[in-house]
């Protein structure tokens, strides 16, 4: 992948909360008030950090724009709440433990479970719509796939990316009175894995959207529900009664219904006179029509409002996601939208969204993006209206707000903060001060947010941590352990002359392995502790001895057990017959134990990604 996003270098808690993912294992919620660069971040760690790196996000929509996949479908996750138990693995959590119903119904393959346990990154998006059990369900799943059960995620270090203070988690009624006995709201940042492992709190400040200071401040004041009469007098200054949208061109209504939306984006598209043409988006392979980023049939006239759904991929960026524009020309190949103020006109071409998947490749040991389906279609939809949810992200000129019906804390907050002006805002209803709300919950969440100063102190804190998560995955042998034990599957599924020695083989190496990966968890547990005494302490003495005596340990018997052992196997089977297919078989096992060697010999010269 080609890195398009750089770091913005005036951004000092951009700057920051970027290295914190790159260079540390420290979990972290990164967050920041509308128009301040989440998305931006996103896209700037997904491109350039070298870590195994899955990326989650809520809803089908929300993963397919963020890169990633959904997160019940990674972690295979019933739609059904999950309930914790009491049984925890030790005093204070997790919640729940190796007897969960859960994990016994769960069916992940050979290569899912690889993959997550070679994953070192978890970012999950739009994480304010996330409910705290599908967050403890996923940490279980980690917990016992990578066999770390008293560390949050396994080990997997995770990135909470979103903002609480726009829409929240939807629970039904019947799904929360089952809840409500074990958390105290639905937010994620109240799932048992948050409680036992707190993410650094990173709130990004520098605002993209808007540069009126006025505007900016009355937005933070609704953003914090702190309203004062004033600023309802100023917001209320924008209400025009009757405001006739057709007679003011570029404004798009935000409002809280999808069938309001719907409903005067039809009418509007019915009154013009012009002819109607269809364009029918594509669909390759698998991709959910429940996913869809724009609709599958696309019904447009010349004249038509349209705003666009992705940022132009050019150097010069002639739109943007949510730019307002109008169809100049149209017919059954050919889209012209002008803007306006401008004089060029630009010709709209078909954009592709990617399903992906995440694949591990054994060779190289790292995690990568399979593509598994696309969706065709122009990147503009009808824009005289869009509901506040799917305004989310977006940023308009001019906007008519209709918020009178917000039913949800955020919703106000949401639809004011697209705007980047006061004077590009119009009002349909008054907005009184029972509309601006922010759930409690949120705001005592938001008192743990960490200054600049604070971040730079933890940064320094964190090299002796990241040394050992260097190492704890240099011992982690379970891979290797689950490696053999899936190529004696496939060999006892082959029919071939030397089967049984074949199989005799592999149950040697199994038994050798296993016998390692005891010793391994053993000894993580060890620098672990270590690792606490030296973040006391500031002596980094006892753990560097251990660690040298260990990768000389590790090395010794990797070789003795493992390697040569394989190396006198494949030259005693090259001298048998009928065993071609087997001998290639062998081969990406020399190269995952000769890789970990290399590692092992050169643990300093790897990144903390590569370890």
């Amino acid at each position: 992948m080609t890195p398009t996003h750089t770091l913005d270098l005036s951004n000092e808690t951009f700057t920051l909360a970027a290295n914190f993912v790159m260079n540390t294992t420290r979990h972290m919620f990164l967050t920041g008030k509308a128009g301040t660069g989440k998305t931006t971040f996103l896209r700037y760690v997904r491109e350039n950090v070298k870590k195994n790196t899955v990326i989650v996000a809520p809803t089908g929509v929300a993963a397919i724009n963020a890169g990633g996949v959904t997160v019940h479908s990674f972690f295979q996750l019933p739609f059904a709440p999950f309930l914790p138990e009491s049984n925890g693995l030790f005093q204070g959590g997790p919640p729940g433990g190796s007897n969960h119903p859960l994990l016994k119904g769960l069916r992940i393959g050979a290569e899912k479970k690889a993959l997550m346990l070679e994953m070192e990154l978890l970012i999950i998006d739009e994480v304010s719509m996330l409910r705290a059990d599908m967050l403890d369900a996923m940490d279980l799943i980690l917990r016992h796939i990578r066999k770390q059960p008293v560390q949050p995620f396994g080990g997997v270090q995770v990135v909470y990316i979103g903002d609480l203070f726009q829409l929240p988690p939807v629970v039904p009624p019947d799904q929360w009175e089952l809840l409500a006995p074990h958390y105290p709201s639905p937010f994620f940042f109240h799932a048992w894995a948050v409680k036992q492992n707190p993410p650094l709190y990173v709130s990004l400040q520098k605002i993209y959207r808007q540069n009126d200071r006025l505007f900016i401040d009355l937005l933070n004041r609704v953003r914090n529900a702190e309203v004062q009469p004033a600023d309802l007098a100023v917001l209320n200054e924008r209400y025009t009664e009757d405001f006739d949208q057709e007679q003011h061109k570029g404004y798009i209504t935000l409002t809280t219904h999808n069938s309001k939306a719907e409903s005067i984006n039809l009418d509007a598209l019915e009154a013009l006179p012009t002819a109607l043409h269809t364009f029918e988006g594509r669909i390759t392979g698998d991709f959910s029509d429940k996913n869809l980023p724009n609709e599958m049939t696309l019904s447009l006239k010349e004249g038509a409002q349209v705003m666009f759904l992705k940022n132009d991929t050019e150097k010069v960026r002639r739109f943007y996601n949510g730019k307002i524009g109008v169809i100049r020309s149209i017919d059954k190949k050919r889209i012209v939208v002008g803007f306006e103020g401008e004089d060029t006109e630009l010709e709209v071409e078909e954009e592709t969204w990617r399903n992906i998947r995440y694949h591990f490749n054994v060779q190289t040991r790292r995690i990568e993006e399979e593509e598994i389906g696309t969706f065709t279609q122009y990147p503009i939809r009808l824009a005289w209206a869009i509901t506040i949810h799917k305004s989310q992200g977006l940023t308009f000129q001019k906007a008519v707000i209709d918020a009178g019906d917000a039913f949800a804390a955020g919703q106000v907050y949401v639809a004011l903060s697209r705007c980047v002006s006061l004077e590009g805002m119009v009002l349909r209803s008054r907005i009184g001060a029972g509309a601006i709300y922010t759930d409690a919950e949120v705001m005592a969440f938001a008192r743990q947010e960490s200054g600049v100063q604070e971040l730079h102190n933890q940064f320094s804190n964190e090299k002796h941590r990241t040394l050992v998560h260097r190492y704890l995955s240099l011992f982690q042998w379970q891979f290797i352990t689950d490696y053999l034990q899936d190529q004696k599957a496939k060999t006892q599924m082959k029919s071939f002359p030397e089967r049984q020695p074949a199989i005799a083989f592999f149950n040697d190496l199994i038994v050798k392995a296993e016998k390692q990966q005891a010793v391994s968890e053993t000894f993580q547990r060890q620098l672990l502790q270590l690792l606490q005494q030296t973040i006391a302490t500031g002596d980094a003495t006892q753990l560097e001895t251990r660690l040298q005596a260990g990768l000389n340990y590790f090395r010794k018997i990797l070789d003795e057990e493992l390697i040569q052992p394989l190396h006198a196997h494949v030259e005693e089977m090259k001298t048998k017959t009928g065993v071609g297919r087997y001998l290639v078989q062998l081969e990406p096992l020399e190269e995952l134990l000769h890789g970990k060697m290399r590692r092992l010999m050169a643990p300093d010269e790897v990144p903390v990604a590569e370890a």
